[in-house]
């Protein structure tokens, strides 16, 4: 057990504070996220949205108008940071952000972006008036062939985002010279550069280039295998999207971000040989240059999961589909059946080995020191906002990874990536009151990362009913839609 005493949250006033205003949680055990001690019978005074006072209780007395919350026996950690999530423009963009916030998240990165959306940030018009986490950075539109093909439109896109007030830029895939012009411009403009890693170029090569941060693994195995540089070349086309704007085009890209997998050649042979040649020194020499080049890691192994297990009943039976809007459920079911139906047994049973090479790196970055982020991806098949970030720890913890390591990814690695510890991060006097108070304590188990008994956003106070209040208006209007 900690001493409070000889933490940096020692008491701030004089035997007897009273504490006349604002809202204040008696009792509770503040877990340390640098190094997890816990400092017990605390409370925690929070006033204009922020943490105004933390002192042992036997310290503080409580009175006037102060709102006096009894956490004996619970534990507070900061509030979760999805930090890779598409709730803006999500067919339910409401239900999607009051479900996040249900679930503990307190802000999340979103990775998709518009010039539209960049104009309704600035215009204070681009999240719903409802409970909502905050919107902590986002990116124009993702850079893919359409808008940065060759190099000029590479740069130019780059440029009339950083013009329009994009966060960061967001690669999905082009050509290897356009990439890296498009890196190279956004280091020049002082944009984080992050996202996917083409087929065609080295995931080394864009780390030591300044890569910000990679999602989904992505370029990882590929480096990982004996046969890296015949893999480092273009796969066989995808099939050719309908034209922008004809009558099938949305529905089929919708399809295709569901479930990539699906999207692919029938023989996934690219997939078999990284599988086959897959090195385990290789792998921690990646991990090696990965923390040598400071380069985040965003694994998002749910959104992996699903994809690449993408019919497991698990979540095809998940009690939580009654939160998405029917047309998402409806799609989803028919990915998997999909999935079952066109994918033989052999070629199911490599995807799962993939996921299995794909969880392994994740304990070795660890290991290495790799900085690493927690994200859900909600906006892929299966993945479901706020529950898929609880389903993230999980298999973070199935992954090797200690409880607090977990808590570590989902809340003071997010302040660090964003440069904001001074006012987020960890609970401590004068950081933003965004704070998740638990039913049990979550270094025992990562499980217990979502035994959520409260949530406090922005100094508002939602406790577990109204927490699952949020959750069935979501669930009734979607039930009414039927």
């Amino acid at each position: 057990m900690v001493d409070p005493s000889k933490t940096a949250m020692q008491r701030q006033g004089d035997p007897g504070d009273e504490v006349t205003h604002g809202l204040v949680l008696v009792g509770v055990t503040i877990v340390d996220t640098h190094d997890g001690s816990q400092a017990r019978d605390m409370t925690v005074v929070i006033e204009d949205g922020k943490i105004a006072k933390i002192d042992l209780t036997d310290n503080m007395a409580v009175g006037g108008a102060a709102r006096a919350i009894d956490a004996h026996g619970k534990f507070v950690v900061p509030g979760y940071l999805d930090m890779h999530a598409h709730p803006l423009g999500a067919r339910d963009e409401e239900g999607s952000l009051a479900f996040m916030l249900a679930h503990g998240v307190t802000g999340f990165r979103q990775m998709s972006g518009s010039p539209e959306m960049l104009a309704a940030r600035r215009e204070g018009r681009l999240l719903p008036s409802v409970p909502s986490p905050e919107l902590l950075v986002m990116p124009g539109m993702v850079l893919t062939p359409f808008n940065a093909g060759s190099i000029e439109a590479a740069v130019g896109e780059v440029q009339s985002q950083k013009a329009a007030g994009a966060d960061f830029i967001k690669m999905v895939e082009v050509g290897s010279a356009a990439f890296f012009a498009a890196l190279r411009e956004a280091t020049q403009l002082d944009l984080p550069f992050a996202g996917h890693i083409p087929a065609s170029v080295s995931v080394v090569d864009a780390a030591q280039a300044g890569m910000r941060s990679v999602e989904h693994l992505f370029g990882s195995l590929e480096t990982c295998s004996t046969d890296e540089a015949a893999l480092l070349r273009p796969p066989e086309a995808p099939p050719r999207l309908p034209p922008i704007g004809a009558p099938d085009q949305a529905a089929l890209v919708e399809r295709a971000l569901a479930n990539p997998i699906l999207m692919r050649p029938p023989t996934y042979d690219r997939e078999q040989r990284i599988v086959d040649t897959y090195g385990e020194e290789k792998s921690h020499r990646l991990a090696a240059q990965f923390a040598s080049a400071g380069t985040w890691q965003v694994p998002t192994l749910i959104r992996l999961r699903t994809m690449e297990v993408g019919d497991d009943p698990l979540y095809r039976s998940d009690p939580n589909l009654r939160f998405m809007p029917l047309a998402t459920r409806q799609l989803w079911e028919s990915l998997a059946l999909q999935f079952t139906a066109r994918l033989p047994a052999a070629t199911r049973k490599m995807l799962a080995r993939l996921f299995s090479l794909q969880s392994g790196l994740v304990k070795r970055f660890q290991q290495a020191g790799v900085k690493m982020l927690a994200g859900s991806d909600f906006g892929g098949g299966w993945c479901i906002p706020g529950a898929g970030l609880h389903q993230e720890f999980e298999l973070l913890g199935e992954a090797g990874l200690s409880p607090l390591e977990v808590l570590r990814m989902t809340t003071l690695n997010g302040a660090m990536f964003l440069e904001r510890e001074a006012i987020m991060g960890s609970v401590a006097q004068g950081k933003n009151a965004d704070l998740v108070l638990l039913d049990a304590d979550p270094l025992a188990d990562v499980k217990n990362l979502k035994r959520i008994h409260a949530v406090v956003r922005g100094g508002s106070y939602y406790s577990s009913e109204m927490l699952d209040a949020l959750k069935q208006k979501t669930a009734q209007r979607h039930s009414a839609s039927r």
